[in-house]
């Protein structure tokens, strides 16, 4: 089971972290049977904690607590030299944006990737280089 940012499509990544993250029960659950919406995700470092904003768990419609998490914001799950590496990355005026949260076993984990959106002549160059190699896909 993976679930993929379709926006991340439209960035060049220099770098690529994996991180946890932290879910309850239910959210868990619902990500399992309903996924997620990406539309608008980032990752930010506030105050030293990793934090995926704007990240959008279906609720899931058999769980008892029907609190909903309307902020859209979860934690990640990250070492320390990983999360000065966000830092330091973010500091430098990069975008993180959320890949992908797939299985890993029984953890559900996030693919982060670090770089900056593409412009849109680097799209079209993108675009030729597919065409040119034939397995442009529509």
């Amino acid at each position: 089971m993976k679930y993929f940012n379709r926006d991340s499509l439209d960035y060049n990544f220099s770098d690529k972290v994996v991180a946890g993250l932290v879910l309850n029960g239910s959210d868990a659950k619902a990500l399992r049977v309903n996924g997620v919406q990406f539309k608008g995700a980032k990752v930010e470092v506030i105050n030293g904690i990793p934090t995926a904003l704007n990240l959008e768990i279906t609720p899931y419609k058999y769980s008892q607590n029907q609190e909903k998490d309307k902020s859209g914001e979860r934690k990640l799950l990250l070492n320390s030299k990983e999360i000065a590496k966000l830092q330091s990355y973010r500091n430098q005026k990069y975008m993180m944006i959320p890949i992908a949260i797939f299985l890993q076993g029984i953890w559900f984990k996030m693919e982060i990737g670090i770089g900056r959106k593409m412009r849109k002549f680097e799209k079209r160059e993108k675009i030729k280089e597919k065409e040119f190699r034939g397995d442009a896909r529509e």
